[in-house]
């Protein structure tokens, strides 16, 4: 072979473009995303993703906007992540105080009497509202946490 065919035979490889797609499965185990190039659960879904052609490319800017893409999809998988997370801190908060109002409603006349409440009804009163006054504001702020995630979630989408 001479060297001209070698080269010929060598660019024609390089070239060759590889499928138009690739597919990536998307998962769910244990409560973590989790891609695969196979199948990787019951739950698992197909993702597709473009190949990019080396010999259509335009440019480092289409590879740019790709990896924007990329970093987008991944940033908006984290604070999906975390909002999981935050709004089951929320749910326990708020199972802690439901739980805490259940048992601060069978005081008992002689606690009532050792907290100097004039009644029952008023010591419940009373240990409600400081149960409120600690729990309430930590499920504010989570709350505040998720407006912001959100906002953040929809500015990345755009």
């Amino acid at each position: 072979m001479t060297s001209n065919m070698v080269r010929a035979i060598i660019l024609s490889i390089a070239f060759i473009t590889i499928p138009a797609f690739s597919a990536v499965y998307q998962c769910t185990i244990d409560g973590v995303v989790t891609f695969s190039q196979l199948p990787c659960g019951e739950d698992a879904k197909e993702i597709t993703i473009p190949a990019t052609n080396v010999a259509q490319s335009t440019g480092a800017k289409q590879g740019k906007t790709i990896d924007e893409d990329i970093d987008s999809y991944l940033a908006t998988q984290k604070i999906d992540r975390n909002i999981a997370l935050i709004q089951r801190e929320i749910k326990q908060l708020q199972d802690t105080l439901a739980a805490q109002k259940t048992k601060i409603n069978y005081m008992t006349q002689d606690t009532a009497n050792r907290m100097g409440a004039s009644s029952i009804a008023d010591a419940i009163a009373q240990r409600t509202a400081q149960v409120e006054q600690r729990i309430k504001p930590q499920i504010e702020q989570y709350q505040q946490q998720l407006e912001a995630l959100n906002t953040l979630k929809i500015q990345l989408n755009q």
